[in-house]
């Protein structure tokens, strides 16, 4: 039902990015994620061969791993649109708020922008950041 009131509330692109999302981010993360970054450590080589050294270098070399970043990104991603319906929700069940549907999107369409700026900001703090990794 979450997914139908964000379709409900989304103009066409919008709905075409939660489905790009959706599919090519979650899904793929979920299913293959795991296995190919589950091995992370197996092929990195310390330098030395004191005890406890090669957990300190892999995490002196990538500070964050590959899989949780990937993660947190879908998790950032998400939540604009999330609070958007939310407030939606919330917007079309106070009392004395009836109007035409058009009223209706009139209303919501600053905040809708807003969630759309803020995926956008995330989205390219999140190609900085990973440019960076």
């Amino acid at each position: 039902s979450l997914l139908d009131a964000v379709q409900e509330h989304s103009p066409m692109v919008g709905r075409f990015w939660l489905v790009v999302m959706l599919l090519f981010r979650i899904l793929v993360l979920a299913t293959v994620g795991s296995d190919v970054f589950e091995d992370e450590q197996e092929e990195f080589v310390c330098n030395t061969q004191q005890p406890g050294c090669k957990p300190v270098c892999y995490d002196a070399a990538f500070p964050i791993s590959h899989y949780r970043f990937l993660v947190f990104h879908v998790v950032v991603l998400s939540a604009p649109a999330a609070l958007f319906v939310i407030f939606a929700v919330h917007q079309a069940a106070k009392p004395g708020r009836e109007g035409s549907p058009g009223q209706r999107a009139r209303r919501l369409q600053p905040f809708y922008v807003g969630s759309v700026v803020a995926r956008i900001a995330a989205e390219l703090g999140f190609l900085l950041g990973q440019a960076l990794l």
